[in-house]
């Protein structure tokens, strides 16, 4: 089971808290330290002086993925990994891991306890993509493995690809670039999350609460007549014209409907001469507009 990032968080502060150090005091071993009291403890199968370093198969991973993986340390970080062969028969480790591979450089150096080579320490760094087209990076690990590491063991089975049990690894950053991206990458969060409860707090202030809407959302349609059952309703009463103050004042002085009674049909004939034959006059005034104007009459009078 993979440990995930909030647990190797918790392990890695019980970790620092079992060190009980004081303060200005850090976790930091040379060389012959490293391999005289932790990696030949391990080899061997005892106890570490304090469980400060992790056991992580590195070769699964992207150098900037261990720190989180590890147990103890903010600009290096120390880790026990098995080495694997790259060709069953051979004695080349297998140095590619997740998305590149490890490259050595420079030579390797003698690691000295008690007057005599106890361990091998080599430089390697990590290189992003294929060989031999890979991109250097600034992760740089050194490894530290047991002088007789290279023996065949008995009992170990013939074409297996395991190579070393357990060798030990220094992880870290030339320019330091992983603890300043996790500063920068909280920074990021942090301005995200106050953006995000800010939005959301000026989203809530601009909402229109439910109990200041209105239910009748159409009020004008109240004053229209009502429809039953998808029939119209009968037509009403025309309601009476309502004349402007001014001319129902003329009107009502007229005499109202009644100024029409006086007169006959005689006055209204002299109100509106018409020359000639009524009935080619009325006929002149059904004439379609768009034919040329009659100027003169039938019985040979001019028509003005």
């Amino acid at each position: 089971m993979v440990p995930t990032a909030g647990t190797q968080q918790q392990r890695r502060r019980d970790a620092e808290a079992e060190l009980n150090l004081p303060p200005g005091f850090r976790f930091h071993p040379t060389d012959e330290e490293l391999v005289a009291h932790y990696l030949c403890a391990r080899a061997a199968g005892r106890r570490a002086p304090v469980p400060i370093i992790a056991e992580v198969d590195l070769y699964r991973f992207d150098p900037w993925d261990l720190p989180e993986r590890a147990l103890f340390g903010r600009r290096e970080w120390y880790f026990f990994t098995p080495r694997d062969r790259k060709y069953p028969n051979g004695s080349r480790p297998n140095r590619a891991a997740g998305a590149g591979y490890w490259k050595a450089t420079g030579a390797d150096k003698p690691v000295q306890h008690g007057g005599r080579t106890l361990g091998i320490k080599k430089a390697l760094v990590f290189y992003h993509g294929k060989p031999p087209r890979g991109i250097k990076t600034e992760w740089i690990m050194h490894e530290y493995r047991l002088a007789d590491a290279g023996t065949k063991k008995p009992g170990a089975a013939a074409g297996t690809l395991r190579l070393d049990d357990w060798v030990l690894c220094r992880l870290y950053n030339k320019k330091n670039e992983w603890e300043k991206m996790q500063q920068q990458k909280e920074k990021v969060e942090m301005v995200e999350s106050e953006a995000s409860l800010s939005h959301s707090h000026s989203h809530s202030d601009t909402r229109t609460p439910e109990s200041e809407i209105d239910d009748d959302p159409f009020p004008e349609l109240a004053s229209l007549p009502a429809f039953g059952d998808g029939m119209a309703s009968p037509a009403a009463a025309p309601a009476p014209a309502i004349l402007p103050k001014e001319e129902a004042q003329e009107f009502d002085q007229l005499g109202g409907d009644d100024w029409l009674a006086g007169i006959n049909l005689d006055d209204l004939q002299g109100l509106c001469p018409m020359p000639g034959d009524a009935d080619d006059f009325y006929g002149s005034m059904l004439v379609s507009p768009m034919a040329p104007p009659k100027t003169e009459l039938d019985d040979g009078f001019p028509f003005f």
